[in-house]
């Protein structure tokens, strides 16, 4: 079918030149869709096509497999209780304060 796309190519090249450029189209078409692949084209004003990027489809794109698991997975759940966390924290904290508040004894 005729685009607006097409049309100005047609419009860019000679009359004489349209077999041409309808031939080299058609071409570019069937690779596009074969190859999953985006094509950027100039035209001459004698119907030559030049490719000048070649691009991947958006039909092209599969989702990457994940390196890592996922955070449902097994893998990363943790093997320690969650009071012993509550337990270094209640030690962590007696160690340090005392020595926040100075000694015991000690008039400040």
């Amino acid at each position: 079918p005729m685009t607006p796309q097409i049309a100005r190519l047609y419009a860019h090249v000679s009359p004489i030149f349209w077999p041409y450029l309808w031939l080299q189209l058609r071409w570019i078409f069937k690779r596009q869709d074969k190859e999953l692949r985006t094509l950027l084209i100039s035209v001459s004003r004698w119907g030559q096509v030049h490719i000048v990027q070649v691009g991947d489809h958006w039909r092209a794109y599969r989702k990457p497999t994940p390196v890592k698991a996922g955070w449902g997975d097994p893998v990363w759940q943790s093997h320690i209780s969650p009071n012993l966390v509550g337990v270094f924290l209640e030690e962590s904290c007696a160690g340090i304060l005392p020595c926040l508040r100075g000694f015991e004894g000690s008039e400040i």
